[in-house]
């Protein structure tokens, strides 16, 4: 496309005046497409300071300006840090100024990150030169953006936006998008006399017009919002679904709204309806085991968010841990929180639904695997140090505290160090008996009736001292000197392989590394690399991968070096590599879907079968994320 003959001093305006003409433009409501493509000032040079790989994609933008020398200074100012601070990446970055028409940001739906980044910069530009003026157009007015008026929150640098004379319309947002939450939106403040906060989305249409004194963003629908210095909850559209009628109140957690009245806290549901009364001195939310954690009368306890008692109440306060277990009296694994800077560490215990202790005993550590059904991995100090053994439901010791090192229990057996041997494991059933002698080196949990293992080689027997005779004395008849053979060729060495539940080796120690079973197929690596086996021990696939992850939903991710990085792919339970490896990064498939990133950086997402759902275009996987909500599919990671 040629340039168009205009007159040259269109090129002499300052970029100030330039800035805010461009700026006034859109504020009064004019198309970004028309005002960037106006002949007065299409063709006007922006200077782009940026990065670019090593395929000369670009990378990152630095800065945009309309000088050319400031662009360079930038460059070279960023290229000296880049080259002192990581010198491994300058064989693979370069810095550049690009000159681009004006004209060129009129492509509204730009479709990469890099372009995205140039408009984010120009808006900035326009907003300083508005901001530096205070020339505004009759009509528009300035909202602040940003955490201003967050319930609860601290007060933020705010972000400069504009509203039309109605309040109902942001002008400029381009740069709003990134402080958009889960749920696109965005607290916004007036800046008049008495500032009102509404919330808008990352487009900047308004959702909720400016008529509360702080609000919170959405969470799950519904917003804390201050009126009259009253709290309550509104909706999406700034409906009052919960009146303005608290003291506090808290974000919505699941189905609940936890709010305070006459200096105590409840729980509403979402209709507003009292599920818990108000009587705590505090009440939070506890989302790692969803659960509530309470104070009443100086006492600490833990509410299910039906508002039943789990466990409570004690003087103490209790960081719930884990839930063991799930039945008529519920059993959680609790750790005693300390104030002091320098307590030793946190002491774990059993408590029952009244918040009683369970057992007379505390103990360093308790865990519980998926396997153990009942029965809790702990340990305990005494006087000669650390010892592991196993506790039941109401903290009775079912395992005495007598070994080394312990595993959780998976298929009835776990692995455990007595401490006469503290580096030999075995295996013990769940009465404590001894089922599988103490004498591996490293014992892993039973997957598909067979467990990893490692035992030290054997003394070489009389067929090898005789072997290595006769290797010698046939040496010795051709006139060589016989080659000396260390023992460590006798046998195996320190490789890993697989037992059954009898203690007998179901596959040889043959494998310098081996991982458990999953789905039928276990990864082992040799000498050439990581391939799969079977539970016979048979390879479904060649040993030249230098990566192998563990079976899901039928497939495994693998990782293979060619020439330079490692690059991933799948195989099915066959063996075949339904998606070779080619990608820099992949996930594993959810609903069908894996996504991707391809040699060139860009990410894509495709189907198992090889459809593809999203091209390989995006530069970040966050803009991969949004292209497939906007289609409709489902976000994987």
């Amino acid at each position: 496309m040629e340039k168009p003959a205009v007159d040259g001093s269109h090129d002499e305006v300052p970029a100030q005046e330039l800035l805010l003409a461009l700026g006034h433009a859109l504020l009064l409501g004019a198309a970004w497409e028309t005002v960037f493509n106006d002949p007065r000032w299409a063709w006007r040079a922006l200077y782009i300071a940026y990065t670019h790989d090593k395929l000369g994609t670009p990378d990152q933008v630095e800065g945009v300006f309309f000088g050319q020398d400031e662009a360079e200074a930038l460059v070279q100012r960023v290229a000296s840090d880049y080259a002192s601070s990581q010198p491994w990446q300058r064989p693979f970055y370069k810095f550049k100024v690009a000159d681009w028409p004006l004209g060129t940001l009129a492509i509204r739906d730009a479709r990469d990150s890099f372009h995205r980044s140039v408009i984010r910069h120009v808006v900035i530009l326009i907003k300083q030169a508005l901001q530096r003026h205070g020339r505004l157009p009759r009509g528009v007015a300035t909202v602040a953006i940003g955490p201003v008026g967050a319930i609860g929150g601290t007060a933020a640098p705010a972000l400069p936006a504009y509203v039309d004379v109605r309040g109902r319309r942001i002008v400029l947002w381009e740069d709003c998008g990134s402080n958009a939450g889960a749920e696109e939106s965005i607290v916004f403040t007036t800046c008049g006399k008495t500032p009102l906060c509404g919330l808008m989305n990352g487009s900047g249409e308004i959702l909720v017009p400016p008529a509360f004194e702080k609000v919170a963003p959405l969470r799950h629908g519904l917003a804390v919002a201050t009126r009259h210095g009253k709290v309550g909850y509104i909706d999406a559209g700034g409906n009052v679904v919960v009146p303005f009628l608290y003291e506090d109140a808290v974000d919505c957690c699941q189905e609940l709204l936890l709010v305070r009245s006459d200096g105590l806290w409840g729980a509403l549901d979402r209709d507003g309806q009292e599920v818990i009364a108000p009587r705590f001195t505090a009440l939070t939310h506890d989302v790692g085991n969803e659960a509530l954690r309470a104070i009443l009368d100086g006492q600490h306890g833990y509410l299910s968010l039906s508002g039943e008692l789990l466990a409570g109440y004690c003087e103490r306060p209790l960081l719930l841990a884990e839930h063991a277990f799930a039945g008529e009296r519920a059993v959680f694994i609790a750790r005693e929180a300390s104030t002091d800077a320098g307590a030793a560490p946190l002491r774990q215990v059993l408590v029952d639904a009244l918040g009683r202790q369970c057992g007379l005993q505390d103990f360093a550590a308790i865990a519980y695997g998926a396997h153990d059904a009942g029965l809790l991995r702990a340990s305990a100090q005494d006087g000669q140090g650390l010892r592991h053994g196993y506790v039941g439901l109401h903290g009775e010791t079912l395992i005495d505290f007598r070994f080394a090192a312990a595993e959780c229990f998976s298929e009835g057996l776990a692995a455990v160090a007595d401490v006469a041997a503290p580096s030999c494991y075995g295996y013990i059933d769940r009465r404590g008996h001894w089922m599988i002698a103490p004498r591996f080196d490293a014992a892993g949990e039973f997957h598909h009736g067979l467990a990893v293992a490692s035992a030290p080689p054997p003394a070489p027997g009389w067929r090898w001292r005789a072997r290595a005779l006769m290797e010698r004395l046939h040496a010795l008849s051709r006139g060589k000197r016989p080659a000396s053979r260390p023992l460590a060729q006798s046998a195996a060495g320190h490789r890993y392989g697989y037992i059954d539940r009898r203690g007998n080796w179901a596959i040889a120690q043959r494998y310098l590394e081996a991982k458990p079973f999953s789905e039928g197929l276990a990864p082992v690596r040799t000498e050439r690399g990581w391939r799969y086996i079977d539970t016979c021990g048979i390879a479904v696939t060649p040993d030249h991968y230098q990566e192998a992850g563990p079976f899901k939903r039928g497939v495994a991710r693998i990782g293979r070096r060619f020439d330079g990085p490692l690059r991933y792919g799948l195989v099915d339970s066959g063996g075949r590599e339904i998606i070779p490896p080619r990608f820099e990064r992949l996930s594993y498939p959810q609903r069908g879907m894996v996504t991707a990133r391809d040699e060139f950086g860009l990410w894509g997402c495709f189907t198992l079968y090889g459809n593809i759902v999203a091209p390989f275009i995006y530069r970040e996987a966050h803009d991969l994320q949004v292209a497939l909500a906007a289609r409709g599919a489902t976000q994987v990671t």
